[in-house]
Formats: C-alpha cells, sequence, structure tokens
C-alpha cells in the first residue's frame, strides 16, 4: 500500500501508481472526463476507460453535519468498501478489486471520499442476465441452471460468515462464460464474521428472492427456497411479501424527505415539496398562472368548488408542455385545523401518487406539493401534476370510442378493452390498493396500439391496505360499473367481472358478489339497466 496526495485529496493505492491512476487523480473533479454512470445528490458513480483498462469510482458526499461528525469517528463509505473487498478476496470470493481509496477532510472531518476499483470483465448483472434468457427456450433451461448456482452461491456465502447487506440481483454478477462464477458489488455494508444469525440470513435471502420475483414464478422460487435449505418455504414467502412492502414503503416514503430525487424548501410563503430537477421560482409562476385563471374565469379551468380548483397551465420553459394545478381549500375551521396535525388531502394525494408509481401503476407524475399557512394553521394546498389531459376519461372514451353506433368494426376492440381494464382492477387490487373512489371519470385512458394504459386520478383516498376485503372490491366495482354509459352491454360487464376474476367460470359467490355490485350500483344511481333477474 502506498499514499499519495493529489488535489487535496488523500489517496491510498493497492500497489504503484500507475498512468492510469495518475490520470484518474488529476481530472477527478472533471466529470468530462468520463461515462457518468449514476449521478445521485449523495453518491456518484464514474466510469474510466482507456485503450488499456477501465475502472469505476464511486464518489461519496457526506450527507449533513451529523455525518460530517460521525466521521471523526467512524470509517468512511469508501474506506469500509476498501476494507471489505479485501476482506472477501481474502475469504476466496470474487469482487471487483480495489485499486485506490482517497478521501478529503478538514480538520479530521470528512467532506468527500472516493474508492477506485477495476472493472469485472466478461460479466453481467444477475437480474439482466436472467430477462435474457426466458426470451428463449433454450435459456428457460439455462435459467434453471444459473438460478440453482445462485442460491448455492448464497448458501455458500452465508456458511462462511458472510453478509452483503444489500443483497439483490442487480448486486451480484456472473461470467458470461461460467454460470458458476458470481461476484459481489456495492459491498459498503458487507459484513464478514465467523457466523451469520438465522434472521439475518432470512432477511437477505429474502431481499434476493424479491428481486428476481418478476422473472421467477411462485414453484421457482418455492424451489430456490428449498434448495437454500434452513427455512421453510412458506416461511421465505411471507419474508418475501415483508420485503415487498418494506421496499415500496421505502421508495414511496421519498417524496417528503430530501434526497437526490426530491428536495424541500420554503419559499413565497409556502412549504414546498418538489422533484429535485424543477425550480421554487417557476413552480410559484404556476399556482399565480393558476390563481389568475380561477380568478378570471378563463377556458383552462376544469374545476372550480369551495373545495377544489382546478386548471391546465402552460409551462414553456420546462421539458412538458403543461401541468395540471390542483387547488385544495379548506373552508371548514375544524378540518383546517385537523390537517395542520396530520396529512391534508394533498399531501395524502401526494404520497399515494408516488406510491401507485413505485408499485408501476400509472398514474400523471407529480411534480410538486405546495403547503400555505398561516400561525401553523394549513389554509390552502397545491398538488402539480404532469399535464395528461391529452388522454380522455374512461366513461368519454368509452361513450365516443367503442359506442354501437360505429358498428361491427368496433364490438371485438371493445371486448378486449373491458378485458384489458378489468385486468387493470385486478392488478390494483392484487397489491393490496384501494381507492375510495374509483369512479370511470377518474380514470384517464391512454390509447396504444392494440392496448391501453390506465392513469388512476383523484387520490387523496387511496389506501395501501395490503389486502382487499369483499366489500371493498364491491364497493370499487360497483363505482366503475354505476359510472359507465349504457353502450357496455350486460355481457360485457359481465365479461369484466370473469377478467376480473382471472377468466374462472362464475359460481354462487361470484353470483352472490354480483348480486352486491348491482344493487351497490343501483343506489349510486347507476348509468344502465340492471338485469339482476339474469343470476337468479
Amino acid at each position: 500500500m502506498n499514499n499519495y496526495v493529489n488535489n487535496g485529496i488523500e489517496w491510498l493505492v493497492n500497489g504503484g501508481l500507475t498512468d492510469a491512476l495518475s490520470e484518474i487523480f488529476n481530472t477527478i473533479h472533471r466529470d468530462d472526463q468520463y461515462e457518468m454512470v449514476r449521478n445521485g445528490h449523495f453518491r456518484r458513480v464514474l466510469k474510466y476507460t482507456n485503450s488499456h483498462e477501465s475502472y469505476y469510482i464511486k464518489h461519496y458526499k457526506a450527507k449533513g453535519s451529523i455525518d460530517r461528525f460521525k466521521s471523526l469517528f467512524a470509517q468512511s463509505k469508501a474506506k469500509r468498501e476498501w476494507n471489505q473487498g479485501f476482506l472477501l478476496l481474502k475469504n476466496g470470493f470474487h469482487t471487483a478489486e480495489p485499486v485506490a481509496m482517497g478521501e478529503t477532510r478538514s480538520c479530521g472531518i470528512l467532506r468527500d471520499c472516493y474508492i477506485i476499483s477495476k472493472t469485472i470483465p466478461n460479466s453481467i448483472a444477475v437480474k439482466a442476465l436472467l430477462l435474457e434468457l426466458i426470451k428463449t427456450p433454450a435459456g428457460v433451461i439455462q435459467k434453471k441452471e444459473v438460478l440453482r448456482n445462485l442460491i448455492l452461491f448464497v448458501k455458500n456465502m452465508h456458511d462462511a460468515g458472510i453478509l452483503h447487506g444489500e443483497l439483490h440481483a442487480e448486486n451480484i454478477l456472473v461470467d458470461v462464460n461460467d454460470f458458476a462464477l458470481f461476484y459481489l458489488i456495492d459491498i459498503g455494508r458487507a459484513r464478514c464474521g465467523k457466523k451469520t444469525t438465522l434472521p439475518a440470513r432470512k432477511k437477505e435471502l429474502s431481499r434476493l428472492l424479491y428481486s428476481i420475483k418478476d422473472v421467477c414464478t411462485n414453484d421457482e422460487i418455492i424451489e430456490l427456497a428449498r434448495c437454500y435449505g434452513t427455512f421453510d418455504p412458506k416461511e421465505i414467502l411471507e419474508s418475501v411479501g415483508a420485503t415487498k412492502y418494506r421496499i415500496w414503503r421505502s421508495r414511496a416514503g421519498k417524496c417528503l424527505k430530501k434526497n437526490n430525487i426530491f428536495t424541500i424548501i420554503k419559499k413565497g410563503g409556502y412549504r414546498i415539496n418538489m422533484r429535485a430537477e424543477w425550480d421554487a421560482d417557476t413552480l410559484l409562476a404556476l399556482i399565480e398562472k393558476h390563481n389568475d385563471s380561477l380568478r378570471d374565469r378563463r377556458e383552462n379551468v376544469i374545476k372550480n368548488s369551495h373545495k377544489t380548483g382546478i386548471t391546465l397551465v402552460f409551462c414553456p420553459d420546462e421539458k412538458i408542455k403543461g401541468v395540471c394545478v390542483k387547488e385544495y381549500r379548506y373552508p371548514a375551521l375544524l378540518k383546517r385545523g385537523v390537517y395542520s396535525l396530520i396529512h391534508s388531502p394533498a399531501r395524502k394525494a401526494w404520497f399515494a401518487a408516488h406510491g401507485l408509481l413505485a408499485l408501476k401503476l400509472l398514474t400523471p407524475q407529480p411534480i410538486a406539493l405546495c403547503e400555505s399557512r398561516k400561525y401553523g394553521i394549513l389554509e390552502k394546498s397545491f398538488l402539480v401534476t404532469e399535464n395528461a389531459s391529452g388522454n380522455l376519461p374512461c366513461n368519454q372514451y368509452v361513450t365516443e370510442k367503442l359506442n354501437r353506433a360505429h358498428g361491427k368494426p368496433v364490438f371485438r376492440k371493445k371486448r378486449r378493452f373491458v378485458s384489458s381494464l378489468a385486468e387493470s382492477f385486478r392488478k390494483l387490487h392484487d397489491l393490496g390498493v384501494y381507492h375510495a373512489d374509483l369512479k370511470a371519470n377518474n380514470i384517464l385512458v391512454n390509447e396504444l396500439p392494440d392496448a391501453w394504459n390506465f392513469y388512476y386520478l383523484d387520490l387523496d383516498r387511496v389506501y395501501f391496505n395490503g389486502r382487499i376485503t369483499r366489500d371493498e372490491r364491491i364497493r370499487n366495482l360497483s363505482q366503475i360499473n354505476a359510472s359507465m354509459p349504457d353502450c357496455l352491454t350486460y355481457t360485457d360487464r359481465l365479461r369484466f367481472y370473469r377478467a376480473y376474476m382471472k377468466g374462472k367460470k362464475i359460481n354462487n359467490a361470484d353470483k352472490e358478489i354480483i348480486r352486491g355490485i348491482i344493487k351497490a350500483s343501483i343506489a349510486r344511481k347507476h348509468l344502465w339497466p340492471p338485469q339482476a333477474k339474469v343470476l337468479k
């Protein structure tokens, strides 16, 4: 090991100082010299390549005063990853070879740290490999081999007393010429000890299995759990579910915190949660245009009631052509007091939008949440989202595009549409999402070639329950049923229910549910003539 100082950075180098390392040390602050792999607020990953070799450079920044204070007593992230890399190699496990580690400190307080490692040739992330293999019949056979080798590798790693700390299929590389040769990367949280506890093993195994769940069947996941041993497969499946919720909660919750994606500032009398790429002055200007539109009753006003004001605002200076500004008003003093202490409807909608996106469900991209308070009491809120007005509300789409007046050419299209909409509802409920106001005009339809995307709106009463009850299913299905125009026939509506139930034959229990849907639809002043006698 050798020590060097360059541009205020103290470097520890494994071996001698090569020409490549000298060039990196001299140009580390010049992004134009590198390929940007990741550009986060507190971590960047760069790639350096010359004619002979290539390296990855990770640059960590101290997050704040607490992190800086901790750096007086604890190792930096780069130093931990440096040490863990050598420990893994010493224990016979492959990883990217650490080449150099650098730190910038002032009076012992860390400001930045860097770790440089060699790239791993002829390798691919396990997740990327699995996605490629499932495309061909021959690949499906190879996939089984890769999965078995992977789980045996993880078992061997745990038996050796090694925990990765963030084990998923993108943090494990596999040699493209040898599907039994794996490399661990992003090892900053790894721990090398004499023994790994069962809870730690279970948590790490569940995280790995969750990361490949979308490319594996339930039977394959169970078989992998059996191959690992130690745990009951049902227990592992439950743990995978808990991991899914934990990861979802973390991703959705980012919108309420300051990080590399979102920022929180106070300006112009507002507390603003917004995406980091947006500017506060621009958002405040959009809100001002919104207020002007409502006052002057312009054509871009969508809704204006004592509780809500909605406008579409053009913004020529941004990447998107326009935004939708929804204003939440709180005329009742009691509700203003309550919403000052708990999440307001606007804040609930802001979180719900990101919760849906984290579950890979569609809703217009949320941009910012602006809240105005006076003496600590909430006055009004604004939710700014991407303008999705180019898509039609579901009831309007059906009336205009699938009406009987269009004749036989739309018949098959209508059948496919009904099935697609039902599948979207099933996915929503299977993911444990309950939308308390799931009417047709709260769903936007984006027509694609031979397919449809469905965007959910009005999200302040969306709940992530984990399990949807029978009554909640009936309520949601009756809402969409009652709000659809009568050009959808009774047969179409039964077809919708069958598609929602994955095409299974309607039994007595289903008939009871359908009766409940019809009864609830009638109570909601339905738009179609029900025929309950069919189900007697």
